[in-house]
């Protein structure tokens, strides 16, 4: 038996409330294509008591679970982890904010092995061998195609009712110029679209936001979507950025992005590059929904022009985006390009994503490396994870309740209230509700 299929793999992860379908997809690539043995368990606070951690080889923390916050992982899960004997791994997302209490988490309970979305050329500016000696660093994509996606029978041109389709939320300016255009995009070409009698559906705010069938039945009947660069353009690696731009926008919410920008971040703006293609990309690719992106480098997957059309972010070659978009010939033509050349790329699967960790953690363990042979059978981590499921019932719905309120009161109640009073709203409530959210589930 080859050295890897003796490897058992505990795969910690968190599945609760309106789950993006590509953190799912990543957890069943892992556990079904990974050539190890992968156990997943979705947890939330606290590991099982009975869960012996050190009957595993490799110990994988999703991104879905948040290393440094309690409320995702308490002090005694982190206590465990580092007492455990098993070789450590991290997946981690949204990389700019709390980097140090990140790191500090990471270093604290000695992890072996970070899968991270920072740029190859990046990495040392965020994680230096000083912060996190001995610790290999793998960079990964956001996400990848699910492969369910390109299974799917797709409608025509003519059969898509909505000319372009968007769906974005505001996010907090500390995030810098990046994130902005998540916002600037959609708000933009909705006034552009007016001019051209263009049929739109552009949304903006978190509870118009759609997930799973929805959104992929929202994308299969838009001719084309608007996108830009994941990521953030500034790090914040204190907290302080964010605590000192939060309190003004507390205190003066008639200032703009550019005013806060303007005095407590611009010098922060680009110094570490985060840019990089969103899954977003990927879904509209296998579905034949043309890409409006605005310019920019997208990890070097897509080429402007053969694969979306690049919009320059002052807008001023809207027109000819409008062109092609009624140009059905030339639609066809890039969208195919695209499926062909970016959905089924070999390299966009997460098959791809799975060799790149099974080949990691090969590395680390070493061709000398013994397996350890009092394991898990399938059944009993099954009767452990059931168990465990049950005892957390009470929390998700605890959980689930509060994501319906707040859809429900950002919806119904702030539904026709200004951005700016929503976005004072939306602070206080981080504010003083995050606090008891956390008595409460008792972290």
């Amino acid at each position: 038996m080859a050295l890897f299929e003796k490897i058992n793999v505990l795969l910690l992860w968190d599945d609760v409330g309106k789950v993006a379908s590509t953190v799912r997809a990543n957890i069943d690539a892992l556990a079904r294509e990974s050539r190890f043995k992968v156990f997943p368990m979705s947890v939330f606070g606290d590991i099982p008591g009975d869960l012996n951690i050190d009957k595993f080889d490799v110990v994988v923390i999703h991104y879905s679970l948040v290393l440094s916050v309690d409320a995702y992982v308490s002090a005694e899960f982190r206590r465990r982890l580092k007492n455990a004997t098993a070789i450590k791994a991290v997946f981690i997302q949204d990389e700019y904010r709390f980097v140090d209490r990140s790191i500090a988490a990471m270093r604290d309970i000695g992890i072996d092995l970070l899968f991270t979305c920072v740029p190859e050329e990046e990495i040392p500016k965020v994680y230096p061998e000083s912060s996190l000696p001995g610790v290999e660093k793998v960079n990964v994509l956001t996400g990848y195609v699910e492969d369910a996606l390109l299974e799917r029978i797709l409608p025509s041109y003519q059969e898509r009712r909505i000319d372009i389709g968007y769906r974005a939320r505001k996010v907090p300016a500390w995030l810098g110029e990046l994130g902005q255009e998540k916002w600037d995009i959609g708000q933009r070409v909705g006034e552009d679209a007016a001019r051209y009698g263009l049929a739109v559906d552009l949304a903006y705010r978190e509870e118009e936001r759609l997930y799973g069938k929805d959104w992929i039945s929202f994308l299969l009947n838009c001719k084309a979507t608007l996108g830009v660069e994941s990521g953030a353009s500034v790090f914040d690696f204190s907290g302080d950025i964010q605590a000192v731009v939060e309190k003004a926008a507390l205190d003066h919410p008639e200032w703009s992005f550019r005013d806060l920008q303007r005095k407590y971040f611009l010098d922060y703006e680009g110094i570490i590059r985060l840019n990089q293609i969103s899954p977003r990309c990927f879904e509209a690719a296998a579905l034949k929904t043309l890409m409006i992106l605005y310019e920019g480098r997208y990890s070097d997957r897509m080429t402007p022009w053969r694969h979306y059309l690049p919009l320059k972010k002052d807008h001023s070659n809207f027109a000819e985006i409008v062109a092609i978009l009624r140009n059905e010939s030339k639609v066809n033509d890039i969208v195919d390009n695209a499926y062909r050349e970016v959905a089924l790329n070999p390299d966009n699967s997460f098959a791809a994503l799975v060799r790149i960790f099974d080949e990691a953690i090969l590395r680390r363990l070493g061709s000398d490396y013994v397996p350890i042979t009092d394991v898990y059978s399938t059944e009993a981590f099954s009767s452990i994870a059931s168990q465990h499921r049950e005892a957390r019932i009470k929390a998700n719905r605890f959980r689930a309740l509060m994501a319906w309120g707040y859809f429900f009161f950002f919806g119904k109640i702030l539904g026709f209230a200004s951005e700016s009073f929503r976005d004072k709203v939306q602070v206080l409530l981080g504010k003083y509700l995050r606090p008891i959210f956390r008595k409460l589930l008792g972290r």
